[in-house]
């Protein structure tokens, strides 16, 4: 009776219908996709990269910059047109009547006489001024014969700004390239492991029309086929993961390379680069080409020569000029057109400009200049300390992801031994459905665990070639 219930239930729970709710298979048409490599890939951002963009635009601020300063050491030529209301001081006063000799036949009081006083002293005044307009014209030029070495000095500015763009630009396309990479990697990791749930399934459902078959004709037991199903419904469920993952990691990669066409193949695998560097010789490298070391270097270089263009303030300013005009004086339009009325005017000469005090304003910025090559130099300190540790972190996790590559690939070895001896074991009866399903993970996870490894070896060899500066990750994408 026991027996009875049992095999209802069972029969119960097989009679569902179990294989609609399968995933589709990760291998779908290829129609209208195309395939791209890494270099593919990271050609395309090199090309679309909004970053290496502002940073060309960057670099043509820089060049006319230094045209600025090339333009220093020119003549300066200016034009100028002036109208004038200048009072002529030096004419002759106008004779006008006295207030108080306006005032006839009546004794003035003495308030009459100080604001006749007052009127008479207005009144002369302004009879004494003879107002006249004044028209002139010129040009002149100036040309600076020393001006403090900061046209000279302005220009190595130039000059050493140019180089830490270009080396900002190459930093830049290092770190999109590792980033790329990186993600590139990521997703055929995670194809492959969707390629693996998708095994896995298939062994799952086939397992368990064995298993239901075995149970139909008496070999069977309930037990055993309920665990098939339940190891193929756990298999459907890692298979969308799995799908759900290789989707993400697609759309990092597009994310990383500014790629906007979805549908891309991609047509490298992932093996285990050749890298034979020792960490000593990485040292070496990195700290001759490593970028950051590198911008902190001419940052350096920069404010030395920022330190010295605040030194040339304490230094005299030496020009030449010239200038020629014309200037005319006139009180109508007669006296304009009067061709007589027009005076010239030239000067040239040589001038000195000497800086004697300016409230310790020069003083205090050359301060400031200094504490801040100080301060430059402290951070190439604890920069080369950082990277130190970065470095020797990096071949730390490429040694253990070799260890673990090497060890993964005896498991494989082991568990498909395991697996093999396992299916016969099940087909002779001598295990259970459960035990079989259990072999059949380990297999799978050895598997897993080899694909990762794997991954793990090339993200410590690209974070090992971005720390050394290799140009390997730039010329991949040239």
């Amino acid at each position: 009776m026991r027996r009875k219930i049992l095999t209802a239930l069972t029969a119960a729970v097989l009679s569902t219908s179990v294989f609609s709710d399968a995933p589709e298979s990760s291998s779908k048409p290829n129609d209208g996709q195309r395939a791209m490599s890494r270099s593919d890939v990271i050609r395309y951002a090199f090309k679309n990269s909004e970053s290496l963009a502002q940073l060309e635009a960057e670099h043509e601020r820089i060049v006319y910059m230094r045209k600025e300063y090339y333009g220093k050491a020119l003549p300066d030529i200016n034009g100028a047109i002036n109208y004038v209301l200048a009072p002529n001081l030096n004419g002759e006063k106008e004779d006008r009547p006295s207030v108080s000799e306006v005032v006839d036949g009546m004794e003035p009081s003495n308030a009459d006489r100080v604001l006749a006083g007052a009127l008479d002293g207005i009144s002369g005044a302004l009879g004494a001024m003879s107002v006249k307009n004044t028209l002139q014209w010129e040009v002149k030029a100036t040309q600076p014969i020393f001006a403090q070495g900061k046209v000279k000095t302005g220009l190595k500015i130039a000059e050493i700004s140019l180089e830490t763009l270009e080396e900002k630009y190459r930093g830049e396309q290092l770190e999109l390239s590792q980033n790329i990479i990186n993600a590139y990697n990521s997703a055929l990791l995670a194809q492959q492991n969707a390629v693996i749930q998708q095994d896995a399934l298939i062994i799952a459902e086939e397992s368990y029309r064995i298993a239901k078959a075995r149970f139909e004709t008496g070999k069977g037991s309930a037990l055993d086929t309920l665990n098939a199903r339940y190891e193929q419904q756990q298999a459907i469920s890692r298979l969308r993961d799995a799908q759900k993952n290789e989707k993400l990691t697609m759309e990092t990669l597009m994310t990383a390379a500014s790629l906007d066409d979805k549908k891309i193949i991609l047509s490298d695998s992932l093996i285990v680069p050749q890298f034979d560097m020792t960490e000593d010789a990485a040292w070496e490298k990195m700290r001759q080409n490593n970028s950051s070391l590198k911008l902190l270097s001419q940052a350096k270089m920069l404010q030395t020569e920022q330190t010295h263009l605040t030194k040339t303030d304490y230094l005299p300013m030496i020009g030449a000029f010239a200038s020629i005009g014309q200037h005319n004086l006139f009180d109508n339009g007669d006296e304009f057109a009067d061709s007589g009325s027009w005076q010239w005017d030239f000067k040239v000469g040589v001038g000195v400009q000497i800086p004697i005090f300016n409230g310790g304003q020069r003083k205090n910025k050359l301060r400031q200049a200094k504490f801040e090559e100080l301060k430059l130099d402290k951070q190439e300190i604890e920069a080369e300390r950082g990277l130190r540790l970065a470095l020797s972190a990096a071949f730390e996790d490429l040694a253990v992801a070799k260890e673990e590559l090497a060890r993964t690939a005896q498991m494989i070895a082991l568990t498909e031994q395991g697996l093999r001896i396992s299916k016969l074991s099940f087909e002779l009866g001598q295990i259970t459905q459960l035990e079989l399903n259990n072999s059949e993970q380990n297999n799978r996870g050895a598997k897993t665990a080899y694909n990762s490894a794997i991954f793990g070896i090339n993200s410590a060899v690209m974070n090992i070639e971005k720390l050394i500066g290799s140009e390997d990750l730039i010329s991949i994408g040239n």
